[in-house]
């Protein structure tokens, strides 16, 4: 169990992906095509427009193991499509928006003490995704989210591994102008075995950061110590803690608390529930304009402390029919204004996420999709916004 576990997971739901567990899958295709009402499109501007859209996608997946390796691809391709002109402050934005998505994860196990793991995923998203913590509220525009993490772990004993890996990843946005990030983070990891179902981690991290036009650039240092406990065949948990070491270019320096947690519980055959909680300061939401003021200008903060909290529930009421539910929370603390940017000393907001939704299976390969999903954003700086988004589709796969 020593090595079951790895830092190179794509979403804070999992914090420790094990790679072991999973059984080959053949080669499957997506596709769905689905309706739906959305009530606040454009919503960072005090733009209220409503407009009805269409959404298309079809995608893949495939997963291979063996004893020696694991292979798991996936890719997806949409579109969706405002049917009414869709403006902001006059000006016109896009009706049809493209999306991307593509993961590539590779596990080879060279003998029972060496394995070399790489984790990579590259996307072009319109709606954030919350449960990797890059975004706080939909944008006006899609970004670009990239990156690849690759590591080695070795069991030094039979008690005792570790794992040694370097991340690079990026953020590009369309339409927010200084947004862009660039990190490289390399990581060692201490594992040592308390007991059959019981790990203790000692974690150290490195970051630098890269941002556009160079006002934004930082590094990180994170020291941590964790467990990671399997309480049943079907749930395990997560939870890192320590401090943050925090050097911002032309800002303030210092440290402040780090955590992380995350738990996976199959309840039973029909009930699944998923959570996470993180707590630190984060680079890629640094700077926003207050539109509480007309025609400022972006401010730029040294720190963002964000609090970020959710979970998912999926239960199963019969053969035919699956009901899903989850909770995302961002609360985000920007604080130390740069030397000569306009704007308040602090501000904060509170952003909360939700849906709601189910599967029907209509036919051996055809299931009727419903979801609704309500966004609620406070701000200091007069971002406030609600947004309520209803959908009803068809999917299939073959």
């Amino acid at each position: 169990m020593a090595l079951a576990g790895s830092l190179c997971a794509q979403s804070l739901f999992d914090l420790a992906p094990d790679d072991d567990q999973n059984e080959s899958l053949p080669l499957e295709w997506t596709a769905g095509l689905n309706f739906g009402y959305d009530d606040n499109p454009t919503p960072l501007l005090g733009n209220d427009d409503s407009s009805a859209y269409g959404q298309a996608y079809v995608g893949l997946t495939f997963l291979n193991n063996t004893p020696q390796t694991t292979l798991s691809v996936g890719a997806q391709i949409g579109v969706i499509h405002y049917f009414d002109n869709l403006d902001v402050l006059g000006a016109d934005v896009d009706d049809t928006s493209f999306t991307t998505a593509l993961y590539l994860n590779w596990t080879n196990r060279v003998s029972e003490r060496l394995r070399f793991v790489s984790r990579n995923r590259l996307s072009y998203e319109l709606e954030p995704d919350y449960s990797t913590g890059f975004q706080s509220q939909r944008q006006n525009g899609n970004y670009l989210r990239w990156s690849t993490d690759n590591a080695v772990g070795y069991r030094w004993s039979e008690r005792l591994a570790t794992y040694t890996g370097l991340r690079f990843s990026g953020l590009s946005y369309d339409d927010v102008d200084g947004g862009d990030r660039t990190t490289w983070t390399a990581y060692n990891d201490f594992r040592y075995q308390l007991s059959e179902r019981t790990v203790a981690t000692l974690t150290y991290r490195y970051s630098d950061t890269d941002g556009d036009g160079g006002v934004t650039d930082s590094t990180n240092q994170y020291i941590l110590a964790g467990l990671e406990h399997r309480f049943s065949p079907q749930t395990s948990g997560v939870i890192r803690a320590g401090v943050q070491l925090r050097d911002v270019d032309g800002g303030e320096s210092g440290s402040s608390p780090y955590f992380e947690a995350s738990l996976n519980s199959r309840i039973n055959e029909q009930f699944s529930v998923k959570a996470y909680g993180r707590y630190g300061v984060e680079d890629y939401s640094r700077s926003l304009r207050n539109l509480d003021i007309p025609g400022a200008p972006f401010a730029v903060y040294s720190d963002s402390d964000t609090l970020r909290v959710g979970f998912t529930a999926n239960y199963q009421v019969s053969q035919s029919l699956g009901l899903n539910a989850g909770v995302n929370y961002a609360m985000l603390e920007y604080n130390d204004l740069l030397p000569g940017y306009p704007g308040a000393s602090s501000v904060d907001e509170d952003l909360l996420n939700a849906f709601v939704g189910f599967n029907l299976k209509i036919s051996d390969n055809l299931w009727l999709n419903g979801n609704y999903n309500f966004e609620d954003l406070a701000s200091d700086a007069g971002r406030d916004y609600d947004r309520n988004r209803f959908s009803l589709g068809v999917s299939t796969t073959f």
